[in-house]
């Protein structure tokens, strides 16, 4: 499997052809206990959240990834979000590399759970998001603000011992933030 490091560094290759607007984060899937299986929910109407009306699946394209290899999308509903998981083709040559961008419609920033890395207040492209990840397996997710009530997860596996996960995660993240509404 290609490394971390190598992904990292052609998506940022990606991202800096393509960020004529803005820069960003990406990230990839988590494990079975990182944030995509989220259980805290709020007592707020999921139908009322901007979060809504995304669809996961098209905050990105396989061409925006393109040049880092052939990547297919594969929509799930999963621990209360609706995921695209992206998976770089190894049938085609490709590493098998996997991340994830969630929707979650009644979960918000303020719910992230800690994978053991402890959560960062961070921001991309201005948009409020935080960090966390667990380091034993060097899992990273980043995680943007929708609304009060509302987010997108950006989930990336890591590659025990490499410590690139998050570099990865905020380059996509930077190229979904952009497709996302402003916050209200």
């Amino acid at each position: 499997m290609r490394s971390l490091a190598a992904v990292a560094a052609l998506l940022s290759l990606v991202v800096s052809g393509c960020a004529a607007k803005k820069q960003g984060y990406v990230e990839p899937e988590t494990s079975p206990s990182s944030s995509l299986d989220e259980t805290h929910t709020s007592s707020s109407n999921p139908s009322s959240s901007i979060g809504s009306s995304i669809d996961p699946c098209e905050l990105l394209s396989a061409e925006d990834l393109a040049e880092v290899g052939d990547f297919k999308p594969t929509y799930k509903e999963q621990g209360g979000a609706r995921a695209c998981h992206w998976q770089n083709s190894v049938k085609d040559g490709g590493d098998g590399f996997v991340f994830a961008v969630s929707v979650r419609d009644s979960q918000s920033i303020e719910t992230v759970n800690d994978e053991g890395g402890g959560i960062r207040e961070d921001e991309v492209n201005e948009r409020p998001s935080v960090v966390t990840g667990d380091p034993k397996f060097d899992d990273c997710a980043i995680v943007m603000k929708l609304d009060d009530m509302s987010r997108v997860d950006v989930t990336v596996p890591g590659d025990p011992g490499s410590d690139n996960s998050c570099e990865v995660a905020k380059v996509i993240a930077g190229m979904v933030e952009p497709r996302l509404p402003d916050i209200p």
